[in-house]
């Protein structure tokens, strides 16, 4: 079973970005997911109401994940920042999905933990590919961007969850996400022990992928995408297309294609 993904931070919707702001970046963003129609995608920082927006882009895609602060209050859940999986509804079904707090207390909603400095979430959903009828499960999420110690309790707690369903199920997994830490960091290092990276297969540097709307190479990755470790990654790919001269968000889409066995 062959998957082509992309993990995606569409920074959040603010007017300090002027240019930059969301309205401006609607169309690119969805034409960046368009452009290689990946079966999954898993976004960061998009709000209820800038999904609502990027739904209206994407017919070909359905939509799941809620927001991070666990909010019933309408007006709240649409400026509650998600980490949405998109599919393709065309090639996959859901067959379950929820999400979980990157806490002490994961289905405690709005709960955080350790140095977390704000709610973290993580999505999942289990899907049935139509043409074959075999099983995936899809993860999605994104690490708090100041906490150390809930980094590395997040990729513990996440990986605790994936094991689950590949030793228990037998069912591979795949992870994307925007995890706010270099390779080098414990949170990432202890991912890459349990999962393979698909930034493994490249033979360049990978550079960054959140690049503040400037652009260019220079740096490290934080976003990345991961899967059960007996996957194997067959293209990635770091998408730094402008589109009409604008950046579709100040991170870069990261597309890869992984075989699941």
């Amino acid at each position: 079973m062959e998957l082509n993904l992309m993990t995606f931070n569409l920074r959040v919707n603010t007017p300090v970005d002027g240019g930059n702001a969301w309205p401006y970046r609607i169309r690119h963003a969805a034409a960046a997911i368009k452009k290689t129609a990946p079966l999954v995608v898993g976004t960061q920082e998009g709000t209820n109401a800038m999904l609502l927006d990027l739904d209206r882009e994407l017919p070909a895609y359905s939509r799941l994940g809620e927001g991070r602060s666990g909010s019933t209050n309408e007006e709240d859940r649409l400026h509650d920042e998600c980490c949405a999986i998109y599919y393709r509804h065309d090639a996959l079904a859901p067959v379950a999905s929820g999400q979980f707090w990157l806490s002490e207390t994961p289905y405690v909603p709005g709960s955080k933990s350790w140095d977390s400095s704000l709610p973290r979430i993580c999505t999942w959903a289990c899907f049935e590919v139509k043409a074959s009828g075999r099983r995936f499960y899809a993860f999605n999420t994104h690490f708090d961007h100041l906490g150390q110690r809930a980094r590395e309790e997040s990729a513990r707690l996440v990986l605790e969850r994936i094991r689950r369903c590949w030793e228990e199920e037998g069912i591979p997994a795949v992870l994307t996400g925007d995890f706010n830490a270099f390779p080098d960091n414990p949170a990432i290092i202890a991912l890459k022990k349990r999962l393979a990276d698909a930034f493994d297969i490249l033979q360049e540097e990978v550079g960054r992928t959140f690049h503040a709307y400037e652009g260019g190479t220079e740096g490290q990755p934080i976003d990345y995408l991961f899967a059960t470790e007996s996957a194997e990654f067959t293209r990635t790919i770091v998408h730094r297309e402008r589109w009409e001269g604008v950046y579709p968000s100040d991170h870069y889409p990261v597309e890869a294609h992984v075989r699941l066995l």
